[in-house]
């Protein structure tokens, strides 16, 4: 083993954070999508919305805040050939996926705590689109420590 092309312990703390980050992220807005799609079922329907709502502001929106600081801190303070490699492209990618999914679950969730139980309809489709984009971040992450030397 070459110890001199080990990565340093510190990026490996970033890179990890920012895996947890995001799938803490993930989780979260999963819950607020759901919560937003039962609300229909509920007789109480634009106070669940507004929990949502709550956890939407004060949990998503901040590990979004962390998922973006720490993976641009894990590019940045990484070999410079890193920014050239395939993966990050992918990685790039399922971010932009899973930050416009975030915009529209706060969105459906602002509508429906205003009472529109129209806007209730598609979570489904948002919560396995949040799921595929983070799959895809975890396996361009596998991809780089597996196939990129």
């Amino acid at each position: 083993m070459d110890w001199m092309n080990l990565t340093p312990g510190w990026l490996f703390l970033v890179a990890t954070s920012f895996v947890a980050a995001c799938a803490l992220w993930t989780g979260l807005l999963f819950s607020v999508s759901w919560l937003t799609g039962r609300a229909r079922m509920m007789a109480d329907g634009p106070e669940l919305a507004a929990l949502a709502l709550t956890l939407y502001r004060r949990w998503a929106t901040p590990l979004l805040v962390a998922s973006l600081v720490t993976g641009f801190v894990s590019l940045a303070g990484g070999p410079s050939d890193r920014l050239r490699a395939h993966w990050v492209y992918g990685i790039m990618a399922a971010l932009v996926a899973m930050i416009a999914l975030h915009a529209t679950v706060g969105s459906r969730a602002r509508r429906v705590v205003r009472g529109s139980m129209r806007a209730t309809q598609g979570e489904g489709f948002r919560r396995a689109a949040l799921l595929v984009s983070f799959g895809a971040i975890i396996a361009f992450a596998a991809l780089r420590t597996s196939l990129v030397p």
